[in-house]
């Protein structure tokens, strides 16, 4: 298929295009898209409350982006973008909780326009895992999701609570109606056909701005903290294994008494005060240092800093701050879980430690720590990846072609 049709391309998300998330997906894939020649438009949600969805429209790098009121239709902000925007090509929609999804189908089936959906997770969907801080404690609730109109009226009849059987329906129809499916994992495609969906799917990973990593001065933190240093990056939440983190830790200081674990993350209050009296309770209070959340700079520079990037995850929908240490040159020790071990392979570019198993991540730690050797195989490991598997040129061609076929 020739590259030299350029498409107008609407990619409609919740946080989607903004100056400072330079690896958020729709970023990524909105300015790999304007480098390749295409017009990009996006539409995201609006959040006065957060710098960086506080505009309602500006330009980013060549990207016109519209960002409305987070709400399902009827959403007269989202109709009013709809309608004055130029006429897309083609319509890529992101995220499995997306409440602007449902109403762009629609406008979009009235305009004989094809969508085409990359879910991100669908284990975030509380639909799908009853328990989404741990989703692979019981298995997928496939029944409950609601994804045709007849459907919704059959279970209308039998259940007494139809706000929330239509919020199912918004939510599951725009990826039934979808053209063509774009999961970011193996994973994520095999949940697909678990649905019972049947459109075509091209399995596209995520990327990261990989010139961005490598471009960053390099400014050495100034942290008195003592060493090692590990790095956890992520919401202080069960899900992300801030506990497992912790009880790893005080596992590692038996060995290793200078380790200090750096946790960033904008986390509030009520999280906070979980961390510190979990690390109250395990001993380890003096081991660990909050930074908060760190602007790109910042945080790149950490990485290279670190002795380890620790990545105790129950459940990712990708796995973005392992392709950022990659490319950083962090080692990674993270759970052995669906989708991350599509990234990682285990003793290649990172070290593997069994699900939910705090005495594996330590003893993984400390295996890392006391090999040198080690440490500089994980890293050329990683580089290795992301050049054949996370490449920008790779990935963008394969999104291209389907977006060629379906528009």
């Amino acid at each position: 298929m020739s590259h030299t049709r350029r498409l107008r391309v609407l990619i409609v998300g919740l946080g989607g295009v903004t100056h400072t998330f330079r690896h958020w997906p729709e970023r990524v894939l909105a300015l790999a898209l304007v480098r390749r020649g295409h017009a990009v438009d996006a539409i995201g949600t609006h959040d006065p409350q957060r710098p960086a969805l506080a505009q309602t429209h500006e330009t980013i790098d060549g990207v016109q982006v519209v960002r409305v009121p987070p709400r399902y239709a009827p959403n007269r902000d989202l109709a009013h973008a709809l309608a004055t925007l130029p006429r897309p090509d083609l319509i890529h929609l992101m995220h499995p909780r997306n409440v602007l999804a449902a109403q762009v189908t629609h406008w979009a089936q009235q305009q004989a326009i094809s969508t085409v959906y990359t879910w991100l997770g669908p284990l975030h969907d509380a639909y799908l895992a009853p328990d989404r801080e741990r989703p692979f404690g019981q298995p997928p609730t496939y029944d409950r999701l609601i994804f045709s109109r007849a459907d919704l009226l059959r279970r209308a009849i039998r259940e007494p609570n139809p706000r929330e059987l239509l919020r199912n329906y918004r939510l599951h129809m725009p990826l039934a109606a979808a053209h063509a499916l774009l999961p970011c994992s193996h994973f994520e495609a095999s949940v697909m056909r678990q649905f019972g969906l049947r459109q075509p799917q091209t399995v596209v990973p995520l990327w990261i701005d990989q010139p961005f990593i490598s471009d960053t001065p390099h400014t050495p933190p100034a942290y008195p903290f003592p060493r090692p240093w590990l790095l956890f990056v992520g919401q202080i939440t069960p899900r992300k294994g801030y506990d497992i983190a912790l009880h790893a830790l005080a596992e590692l200081v038996q060995s290793h008494p200078t380790a200090t674990l750096l946790i960033v993350s904008g986390i509030n209050q009520a999280q906070r005060a979980r961390l510190d009296m979990l690390a109250q309770q395990l001993g380890v209070a003096a081991h660990v240092q909050v930074l908060g959340y760190l602007p790109d700079a910042a945080l790149i520079n950490l990485y290279r800093a670190s002795d380890a990037l620790i990545f105790p995850t129950r459940y990712e929908g990708f796995g973005l701050p392992l392709l950022e240490a990659m490319a950083a040159e962090c080692p990674i020790i993270t759970s052995d879980i669906p989708v991350v071990r599509e990234i990682v392979q285990h003793g290649q570019n990172g070290l593997l430690f069994r699900y939910d198993d705090s005495r594996a991540c330590a003893h993984a730690t400390r295996l890392l720590l006391d090999q040198p050797r080690l440490r500089h195989h994980m890293v050329a490991g990683g580089t290795r990846t992301l050049a054949t598997s996370y490449a920008e040129a790779t990935c963008i061609a394969q999104i291209e072609a389907c977006y060629f076929r379906v528009s």
